[in-house]
């Protein structure tokens, strides 16, 4: 049943994707005394299709059909999920945190470019491994969502005028940026979940990357971290994972072990808390494993290996098993 559901989601994804040729509304509109056909689009533009005639007529009947059909098959997909999502919860497979699968949606759904690293990604790795990691691993109030800057100019674009907030607040309106001016990447809501907004440090780290030039003073601004730009280098990775309510979400991550190297070079920062130290070596380790024993179909390269330093690269390879990258 849970293939089932991810085949249904799958077929939800393949029709949202053609759901642009339907998007918005065609009307008419009189001017000075005769009527023109308009297509009307979501974000607001609007533009004239030209005057009544029969072949206006034709085509305003055509697309309020293929509308209707897109609008009926998108309703029974979502049903049919819905049903799934019973037999998802009663075998414990939810276990994606809602919170998080309702910012990641509104993302989505505004087509804002993305990946969820740190422990929130290791839901993909358990996915597409076919097991279910220990809870211990999987414990966390926060997600950090990683944002190109190299694309910051288009995610702004898409972004504008709501912002990251107002976005964050579609999904939550308790989302509240952090009154603490260090922290101006991310917020919280009412129960405590926070969501990090980070980006891959720059040459130099007192210029200003894409965001913080182009997002507004008091919107959430993607901090930049030097270490990260390995991650935004490496290979993305994605699965389908079940939210608390046992409805299906594309997770998109990093590659696997892309995580361990960087796991493993936090882990040994000496800035680093203790706890989140032996936190970060414990997922490290976990990961590799699970490249080793389940998560056998990568393409043989060291393109991953290239992307970090040797040093780092090879410490891993001799401390942690089986670790091949």
């Amino acid at each position: 049943m849970a293939t089932n559901a991810i085949q249904l989601f799958e077929a939800l994804e393949t029709h949202r994707a053609q759901g642009r040729q339907v998007e918005g509304s065609m009307h008419w509109k009189r001017i000075n005394g005769r009527d023109y056909l308009y297509r009307a689009y979501s974000h607001g533009k609007n533009h004239s299709l030209g005057p009544r005639s029969s072949e206006t007529e034709n085509l305003k009947t055509a697309f309020d059909e293929r509308k209707a059909v897109y609008k009926a098959r998108e309703a029974s997909l979502k049903d049919q999920l819905a049903l799934h999502g019973a037999y998802v919860r009663a075998n414990r497979l939810n276990r994606f945190p809602l919170v998080a699968a309702r910012v990641m949606r509104a993302l989505q759904r505004d087509k804002i470019p993305f990946r969820i690293i740190g422990t929130t990604a290791l839901y993909a790795y358990e996915a597409r491994a076919g097991v279910l990691i220990e809870p211990e691993h999987l414990a966390t109030a926060d997600v950090d969502v990683l944002m190109d800057a190299r694309q910051g100019v288009r995610i702004v674009a898409q972004l504008k005028p709501q912002g990251l907030l107002s976005l964050l607040r579609r999904s939550d309106k308790t989302f509240q940026r952090l009154s603490d001016s260090a922290f101006t990447f991310c917020a919280a809501n009412d129960a405590g979940y926070r969501v990090d907004f980070v980006t891959q440090g720059g040459v130099d780290p007192l210029q200003k990357n894409a965001f913080e030039r182009l997002l507004d003073t008091d919107d959430l601004t993607p901090v930049a971290i030097d270490s990260l730009k390995w991650l935004v280098a490496s290979p993305s990775y994605d699965a389908i994972v079940f939210d608390e309510r046992g409805m299906p979400l594309r997770l998109t991550t990093v590659d696997p072990r892309a995580f361990v190297l960087h796991k493993w070079y936090v882990s040994h920062r000496r800035d680093r808390e203790p706890m989140k130290r032996y936190r970060d070596e414990a997922q490290a380790r976990l990961v590799a494993a699970l490249l080793s024993n389940e998560l056998r179909d990568l393409p043989i390269t060291r393109a991953i290996r290239r992307i970090f330093p040797s040093t780092l690269s090879d410490q891993a390879a001799e401390e942690v098993d089986d670790l091949d990258v």
